[in-house]
């Protein structure tokens, strides 16, 4: 346990599940109000993904912020990597959620994290406040014949993860389906590797927890559930996505689209201070209600 006047108080724990040992974060600050549960992408933990922002953020008092299946320190009792279902890892999140006596947050998920955030609020309903996407899963793409041919793609990588001698091709072949745009720094493309490279047989699980949900999760019934949303792409980030999510803010009236320019899928690590920033002023948007 850490405090200091600034940051509030940090505590970390492990939630004993029937096939997991889910580890969480949780920051208390002494202003703000309400909670946010913060789930991040898939290759990542919450520490290395929110860490960076969460100096920034100061509208919620409450933060919780889970490693989620096959990443950081969340493992099967015996520490073997096993497939996991979408649902599987709700199921995880919202056993946290009661273990630590929340009955209401808002909820922010990047990437695979996204689509977490989303079946969450499909099954929680009013439980689940303002939702905040960053880049989210399942909404790359409009067409879902598209989505469900390019997640091939994502299969293959995973399949490189698991059966060449090192992780490195498939996490590259990753990278260049998810962010083709990006700059390809040397020392940046390393930095990425590395990161993605900790437990690279999760990793690949959650590729294909995703794959696996845009071939059968009905994707209609899903944005149906959502409300209160705000979602952020980057700006080097795939011209589909950032049509798409244009299209849902016309749609809807309560759904908010911002283009974080100058970033890619990487977002979360490149411009933390400006992201703070924007999803500060979404936690003052919309009606408390649902």
């Amino acid at each position: 346990m850490t405090s200091s006047p600034d940051e509030g108080e940090m505590r970390q724990g492990t939630l004993a599940r029937p096939d997991q040992q889910c580890h969480w974060r949780r920051l208390e600050r002494r202003a703000g109000t309400g909670t946010v549960v913060m789930l991040h992408g898939a290759g990542v933990a919450a520490e290395l993904t929110w860490g960076p922002m969460v100096t920034y953020l100061d509208a919620w008092r409450t933060f919780l912020m889970p490693d989620l299946r096959g990443m950081g320190e969340t493992r099967a009792a015996d520490g073997h990597e096993r497939p996991f279902s979408l649902d599987e890892v709700v199921d995880d999140v919202e056993a946290l959620l009661d273990a630590q006596d929340i009955d209401r947050c808002d909820v922010m998920g990047y990437s695979f994290g996204g689509l977490v955030a989303m079946r969450l609020k499909q099954r929680l309903g009013a439980r689940i406040g303002r939702t905040m996407l960053l880049e989210p899963a399942l909404l790359e793409r409009e067409d879902r014949a598209t989505m469900v041919r390019v997640r091939d793609g994502y299969a293959e990588a995973a399949r490189a993860m698991r059966e060449a001698p090192t992780p490195e091709a498939g996490i590259v072949a990753f990278l260049d389906l998810i962010a083709p745009n990006r700059s390809r720094n040397p020392r940046a493309e390393r930095m990425m590797i590395r990161r993605l490279a900790h437990r690279p047989l999760g990793f690949a699980n959650a590729l294909d927890c995703v794959t696996d949900a845009v071939r059968h999760l009905d994707r209609d019934a899903l944005l149906e559930a959502q409300r209160n949303v705000t979602s952020i792409v980057g700006g080097k980030s795939l011209a589909a996505m950032q049509a798409y999510h244009s299209t849902l803010a016309q749609r809807r009236s309560d759904w908010r689209y911002i283009e974080l320019p100058g970033t890619d899928h990487s977002l979360p690590f490149q411009k933390p201070r400006r992201l703070a920033s924007l999803l500060q002023e979404a936690s003052s948007l919309y009606n408390d209600g649902d």
